[in-house]
C-alpha cells in the first residue's frame, strides 16, 4: 500500500474548498492501491464497505446483461468519485469496475469517511453537486438510448467522450482515450459488427475520421447530427 503523504488528494473533485482540519482527517485515514489495466476493483453485487476516488488514470464501471454481454456505463478519469455511498445494511455494488489502464486508488471505509463528511457541511455540498451532475449524465445517456438509430447513439456517445477526453487537433478533435470498436458497441449494447456500420455511416458523413487506432470527430457536427431529426 502506497503513502498517500506522497501524492496530492487536492486532485480528487469533491475534496476542494474544504476545511483544512477536514484535509487532515482524510490524509490519515485514507489509503492508495494500485491496480493495473484489467484488474477489477470490485464486482457488481459485491458486498463494498469502502468509497473509491481516482488518483491517476483511468476505470470503467459496467453492468452485464442475462446474455453475458457487457454494458459499459462511464468510463472515469483522475479526480472521480468511483462509486456511491452505501448507507443501507445490504451494501452491495450496482456495477462493476474494471482498470481502463494501470491507476492509483485513494480508500477510505465508509464508516470512516461518512465520519469525516458529517463535521464540514463544504464536503456534503461538493458530493451533492458531484452525484448530481452524475445523475445528469445518467439520464443523457438514456434518453441517447432510446428510439433513436445506432448511427444517432454513437454520434451522441462520440461526441460526450471527446468532451471529456478530446485533444483539438487542426480542425478535428482527438479522443485522447484507448477505446476500440468492441469498446464502443460494448458501451452502446450493441454487436460490433453494427457498431461498424454506423461508424462507417458517421465517417462518409465527414464527421468521423479513423487513422488506425485513433479517432477524430468533428464536435459541432457531431452535436447537430444527433439532435437534429
Amino acid at each position: 500500500m502506497k503513502k498517500i503523504l506522497d501524492y496530492d488528494i487536492d486532485k480528487v473533485h469533491i475534496f476542494k474548498n474544504i476545511k483544512d482540519s477536514t484535509r487532515k482527517e482524510l490524509i490519515k485515514k485514507g489509503k492508495i492501491k494500485s491496480i493495473n489495466k484489467k484488474d477489477i476493483l470490485f464486482y457488481e453485487k459485491e458486498k463494498i464497505e469502502k468509497i473509491y476516488f481516482l488518483l491517476e488514470g483511468k476505470v470503467s464501471t459496467f453492468k452485464m446483461s442475462e446474455g453475458g454481454e457487457r454494458k459499459v456505463i462511464f468510463i472515469l478519469k483522475q479526480g472521480e468519485m468511483i462509486n456511491e455511498i452505501i448507507l443501507d445494511e445490504i451494501k452491495t455494488s450496482t456495477v462493476t469496475c474494471e482498470a481502463f489502464e494501470k491507476s492509483l486508488v485513494l480508500e477510505y471505509s465508509i464508516e470512516e469517511f461518512i465520519g469525516i463528511v458529517e463535521n464540514d457541511f463544504g464536503l456534503s455540498k461538493n458530493i451533492f453537486n458531484y452525484m448530481e451532475r452524475r445523475t445528469r449524465r445518467l439520464y443523457r445517456q438514456l434518453k441517447n438510448s432510446i428510439s433513436i438509430k445506432i448511427d444517432k447513439k454513437l454520434a451522441a456517445k462520440l461526441y460526450r467522450i471527446s468532451k471529456e477526453f478530446g485533444v483539438k487537433s487542426g480542425s478535428w478533435t482527438l479522443i485522447n482515450v484507448n477505446i476500440s470498436i468492441t469498446y464502443i458497441a460494448d458501451m452502446l449494447g450493441c454487436k460490433r459488427e453494427t457498431l461498424s456500420r454506423a461508424m462507417k455511416n458517421l465517417q462518409d458523413e465527414g464527421l468521423v475520421k479513423l487513422e488506425g487506432k485513433k479517432i477524430y470527430v468533428k464536435e459541432i457536427e457531431l452535436s447537430n447530427y444527433f439532435k437534429g431529426n
